[in-house]
């Protein structure tokens, strides 16, 4: 039986894809199915043939945000290392964001998996990073970059309490799926480190799930 398309319209379609991707990967925020699916005007048996196409050529930076997930997320595992991949605002952006991904890995356990936004707050207001204060480095709306923007590009989980004593609604952070696949774990503990003036070894806990990490990797 012939094919319901032919090859032409197959490369069209995943030339269409891969351009509509490419041009979504810099807003970091997840590119649904179904927007991709009317922005090239294509559907059917044609849209899914080269959707999973697309997949298999972009199979190194673009992964579903969950499994059997209708959206995409693109990432760069340099992302999180280099500035040099980012215009002036986006590194001052990630600087904040390293400042806080590094605050909930230390900060975290097996047991306790995230941090209060209460928490957050009082150790940025530490550093003189205010929710609610125009920041002169990392900008005029502090609040929602780091509970809105980093939340919808996936660096940062925001969840609900899930106390029944707190009659206030109050919210936690972990990592995001994009700061797992972005940043690296043994790279935030030595800053760290290096910012205390310890060994990495002192922090037992962290220094065993880094290099736990590394075994599983190989």
């Amino acid at each position: 039986m012939d094919a319901p398309f032919n090859e032409d319209e197959m490369k069209t379609s995943v030339n269409s894809i891969i351009t509509y991707v490419i041009n979504g990967a810099s807003t970091k925020l997840p590119i649904k199915e179904r927007d991709i699916m009317q922005t090239i005007d294509k559907k059917g048996k044609l849209f899914n043939a080269a959707l999973q196409s697309v997949k298999e050529i972009l199979k190194e930076v673009a992964v579903p945000e969950s499994k059997g997930g209708k959206c995409y997320i693109c990432f760069s595992e340099d992302s999180g290392k280099s500035l040099l991949m980012h215009d002036e605002k986006q590194k001052r952006q990630l600087v904040l964001l390293f400042i806080i991904l590094s605050f909930i890995f230390m900060r975290t356990t097996t047991s306790i998996p995230n941090i209060t936004e209460t928490h957050l707050q009082n150790f940025l207001k530490t550093l003189h990073v205010d929710f609610d204060v125009p920041h002169e480095y990392f900008g005029s709306n502090i609040r929602k970059l780091i509970t809105d923007t980093f939340v919808k590009q996936l660096y940062l989980k925001r969840e609900k309490s899930n106390s029944d004593l707190e009659t206030e609604i109050k919210f936690c952070y972990s990592w995001g799926y994009r700061a797992h696949q972005e940043f690296d774990k043994k790279c935030l503990l030595l800053t760290t480190a290096q910012i205390m003036k310890k060994p990495a070894k002192t922090f037992g806990t962290k220094y065993d799930e880094v290099c736990k990490d590394e075994e599983d990797a190989v």
